[in-house]
This record gives C-alpha cells, structure tokens and sequence, in this order.
C-alpha cells in the first residue's frame, strides 16, 4: 500500500464515531446509518423473548431504541425477517429518559413506588396501561395518577387489557411493550429490588394477554441478585437472551462502518482494498441482510485485518509469538465475563489508526493496537463511571498494585484509603446505588464482589485477585508482561 492510501483508510477508521452509545429515546436514539445486525441478536429482538441480558455498551438501548422507531424496525424486520416485526406496533414501558413517550425514576420518586408491594405493583400496571393507550392513539392517555387508580382496579384493569387484546388478535398484530435503563429505577437496594420484583410479577401475568408482549433489557447484575424473591424468577432467568458480541460480529461491525462511510477519497481506497480479495462494496441492504462476507465471515475478516495491520503483533521470524493482530484485540478487550463490547472494540481500532504514522507501512502497526488499548481502557472505565458512579474512587487505590495479588493484599489497600466509608459519604451525596448490599458482613469482600458482577474483577483458581486489561491499564495496576498502564 501506497503512504497516500494508509493516510486515507487512517483517516476513514479515524473518523468512525467510538461513542456508540444510545438513549431508547430521543436525541441520541439509534439511526438506520448506525444499525448492524448481528445473526445472534436475532433472538434479543424476537416478541416472544420477554427479557433480554446484557452488560452496559452491549446494545440494549440501541436495541430497545431500534424496537420503537418505525423506520429502525423495518430495517431490522430486513435483518431478521422470520421475527415478523412488520405486524408488531411498539410502545416503550419505561426509558429511564423523560419526555415524550418516555418515563423516568423522577415518576417513580414522585409516587413512592418503591416503597411498597403494592405501590410496585401498581406502578408497573400502569405502565402497561399507558403503553396501551399510546396503542390506542385515540387521545393522549390519561394522567399518570389516573393511571395509577386503574393499575389498583384489577376488575377494570382486566376488563380494559382484554379488550386490547382481542383486537390485537383482530388485526393479526401484537403489541410489544419495551423496558430500557431498569437501573435507574432506584438509588437504594431494598427499592430496587421492590420494583424488579414486581415488574418479573407483571411479565409473568401478561402471559395471560398472548398478544401484549412485554420485552425488558436489563443488566445481569439486577436479574441475577440472589436477593430476588419472586417464585417463578428461574423460569425468567432460564429463558432469557444474554446481548453478547462474537469476535465476528466486532469485525464485522467494523468493516461494515468502513464499507459504508460516507467520504469519496477514502471510499476509492476502500473499494481496491476490497478489490484485491474479490469483493465489492456494500450497500446498507447487503450488511443487514448479510450478504455481504466481510460482515460475517471470519477468513474474510482475518485476511482484510492482514492486508491492514499485518498477520501478527511483532516482526520477524519469531513475530507470530507475540500473537495475530486478529486476536489480540479481542483477547486483551474482553473483561471478567469474557465479553467484549463494540464501544471498547471499535475504540481501539480507531485509536489504533490514529496513532500511526505517515512513515508506517500498514494502516494500523501493532504498536498502534497497543496504544489503542490504553485509549480503549481509557473510554471504558470512563463509560462504566456513569453508569456506575462509585468505580474510580474504588479503582484509584489499587493504583500501582502488582497482579494478580492475594485478596487480603486488595482488602488492606481499600481499609488503609477508607475507600468504603468515602463510598458511603459520595452515595449518599450523590445519590446513586451504594455498591455492596445491606446485608453484607465484611464491606471489602461485598466490594470485590460488586467488581466481580460487572466484569471489572475476577478470582483465579489459585484464588488470587486479578483484572482484565481492558480496566487494568487505565486503572494503573501492574501485570508482569501485560501492556503498561497509562
């Protein structure tokens, strides 16, 4: 490759947005330009899957988002069209986003719905209520406290879902009724448990309205809290759809954003990259419908990541030690759980493009897949502090701290910076979820134990603490032969 054309596809991968992230609703709501439609989330999308598991970056707004905007969901009924979502009408439940159509927790608050079962309860029918008055598109639906007074009539209530049911089965549609940002229900333990609990109840009930579908995406820690009483809940949890990205869809999405850029020099480029392996650009039919190979197929994608960065990350006879430019981002991005989100994946690339240089006989070097990392780790612990408000002041301790390391090493690092009593005084301040349940004995155990959740941690079978790099490099610890910390 020419230094022109590097400088060119740089400039392409360089400008590709790295903040994926999507509100249901709204400004930052998911466009078709945005859309990529991996087989496996075909099933996240399906009506009859009432809940769907993912961690934060894996999709779930977007998805939920794509589920509500006429013209998002007739692209993804083209991406998936055995789903049949052209004959289903879609209503959003809660958002965590105000205005319009959405409902957030300042409704909640006002109500105190998180204060009893039956204020719970409550809550949740009218939110059913109300998505089926929107359904209705008669006149705007009744005031919420209305709604409220008719969530607690369970004869009038019944009376009213039947009679949307029936013409729902009338008209051969169903209606599905999408929960996004569940997270954001409460600030306290005991209310967010109050409210999963009754709306698992409510997703249980309307098994009783075949045609009203309620559809939840919801984050693993707040489905899986042992906590959680509700007697049918394994059922729940057996049949839910876990949001994960294989490494062929991450490489897949990637080259479907550079197929499908919008720049004429680059795309000149793009088009005799593609050349040179037999194949065409795509059209935004040909990604969704996957037709086009680079979206899907692995020895497509490997070969174009060779023509871009080379087979592996060092040179020389002894280079392929070092490991396949393929795999290595993959390997180094995906945190305790094993995932790996398009927002970290999509970052390193880009900062990987960014920081090569006009000498560089490849588009992306290894080195800039190594700097790509720090910029990617970076992002991500930034991205997991909004949704997790507490993560720095508990990752900042540990800064400088050798891994992995025996527990009772983390523990005393976390005492000596009062880092649990800090937590308390900063949640309380700020209002947001204290990490470590009420219920917990020892604090710094039930705090490892929170990082654990959320894929930030993890335990060896040797029983030693250790982290991922995708939060290790940013958070300053060491590792022997790992990419160094920022």
């Amino acid at each position: 490759m020419t230094v022109t054309r590097n400088q060119a596809l740089r400039r392409l991968i360089g400008a590709i947005p790295s903040d994926v992230s999507n509100d249901a609703i709204g400004a930052r709501a998911p466009k078709i330009d945005d859309m990529f439609a991996p087989e496996a989330h075909s099933a996240a999308l399906d009506p009859d899957n009432p809940i769907v598991v993912g961690a934060r970056g894996a999709g779930k707004s977007f998805w939920s988002g794509v589920l509500g905007n006429e013209a998002t969901k007739e692209a993804a009924a083209l991406a998936y069209p055995r789903l049949g979502l052209e004959k289903v009408l879609v209503e959003f439940g809660y958002t965590g986003v105000p205005g319009g159509k959405g409902l957030a927790r300042d409704v909640i608050d006002n109500l105190k719905a998180d204060e009893t079962e039956e204020s719970a309860r409550a809550f949740w029918w009218a939110t059913i209520l109300r998505a089926a008055f929107f359904y209705k598109n008669e006149a705007p639906p009744p005031k919420f406290s209305k709604l409220i007074s008719m969530a607690n009539d369970w004869e009038e209530r019944g009376e009213f879902l039947d009679k949307i049911n029936n013409e729902l089965a009338n008209s051969d549609k169903k209606l599905l009724i999408v929960y996004d940002a569940l997270d954001t229900i409460s600030t306290s333990w005991s209310g967010r448990r109050l409210l999963t609990e009754a709306l698992l109840e409510i997703v249980w009930a309307l098994r009783g309205y075949p045609e009203i579908a309620p559809k939840l995406f919801v984050r693993p820690d707040q489905i899986d809290d042992s906590s959680l009483r509700f007697v049918e809940l394994p059922k729940l949890r057996a049949g839910a759809i876990r949001l994960l990205w294989s490494g062929t869809d991450l490489y897949g999405l990637f080259f479907s954003r550079i197929g499908l850029a919008k720049d004429p020099a680059a795309n000149a480029e793009v088009t005799k990259l593609l050349r040179e392996v037999n194949l065409a650009m795509p059209t935004r039919e040909d990604v969704l419908q996957g037709s086009w190979a680079p979206a899907w197929d692995e020895f497509t994608q490997r070969h174009l990541m060779e023509q871009l960065a080379g087979p592996f990350m060092g040179s020389g006879t002894y280079g392929y030690k070092k490991g396949r430019t393929y795999d290595w981002p993959l390997s180094h991005l995906a945190d305790a759980h094993d995932e790996v989100t398009p927002r970290s994946f999509l970052g390193l690339l880009i900062g990987a493009a960014k920081a090569a240089g006009i000498g560089d006989d490849r588009v992306i070097t290894p080195e800039g897949i190594r700097h790509g990392l720090r910029t990617a780790s970076q992002n991500r612990v930034d991205q997991l502090h909004q949704e997790f408000p507490w993560i720095k002041g508990v990752l900042a301790p540990l800064d400088g701290l050798l891994l992995p390391q025996e527990p009772k090493a983390v523990f005393k690092v976390w005492k000596a910076a009062k880092t649990v009593a800090s937590l308390k005084q900063d949640a309380k301040k700020l209002g947001y979820l204290f990490p470590i349940p009420d219920s917990t004995h020892n604090e710094e155990e039930g705090l490892l134990t929170a990082l654990r959740q959320i894929g930030v941690m993890f335990v060896r079978k040797d029983e030693r603490v250790d982290m991922p790099d995708l939060y290790r490099v940013a958070a300053r610890l060491l590792k022997k032969g790992g990419t160094a910390p920022l």
